[in-house]
């Protein structure tokens, strides 16, 4: 394997989420997603006070035990992801029938902009692996069926294939 090739599988294995660091925050910055900000619903779910959205404390495929994440996370093509969110209506995780994949710019409400290796406040979301969510916003007018994911590694927005596979952070309207 040549050093390009050595460098893109570095980049792509810290951009799947496989290799983990501790979070990196300026405290010289005002928080952009503060604790008070999130009202606990006591469900394993957290009302965003600002966006009057609901959201998992865990993402898709874990389960929260009232102070942090159990489980494995799991990931999702495009596909996959719209299956899972019917199966969590289905099964009425938390009392609710409302979950969908959020648009990118509520997706983009989470990131913690001082902070990155995750972007996201890790006092309400404990459990956020430096990695691509699916967003339901589709990237249209290109040959392949895309869409937009939010990666927390740094809070960036990039189109995906709708093949690959990302995480899912489900939303509901209040």
């Amino acid at each position: 394997m040549n050093k390009v090739a050595m460098t893109l599988a570095g980049v792509l294995a810290l951009a799947s989420g496989s290799a983990w660091a501790a979070q990196s925050c300026d405290a010289n910055k005002p928080a952009t997603t503060p604790t008070s900000r999130f009202k606990d619903n006591g469900d394993g779910t957290v009302t965003d006070t600002k966006t009057q959205l609901t959201w998992r404390h865990c993402v898709l495929g874990m389960s929260w035990n009232g102070k942090s994440c159990e489980g494995t996370s799991a990931t999702y093509d495009f596909a996959g992801a719209q299956d899972a969110i019917a199966e969590l209506n289905a099964a009425k995780e938390s009392h609710r029938s409302n979950w969908r994949l959020p648009t990118a710019d509520e997706l983009a409400t989470l990131v913690e902009s001082r902070c990155f290796k995750p972007a996201i406040n890790l006092n309400v979301f404990p459990y956020s692996p430096e990695s691509g969510f699916w967003s339901s916003t589709e990237n249209e007018g290109v040959v392949s069926e895309r869409a937009v994911v939010i990666h927390f590694i740094n809070g960036g927005r990039y189109i995906a294939n709708k093949n690959q596979s990302w995480r899912i952070r489900p939303v509901a309207d209040k």
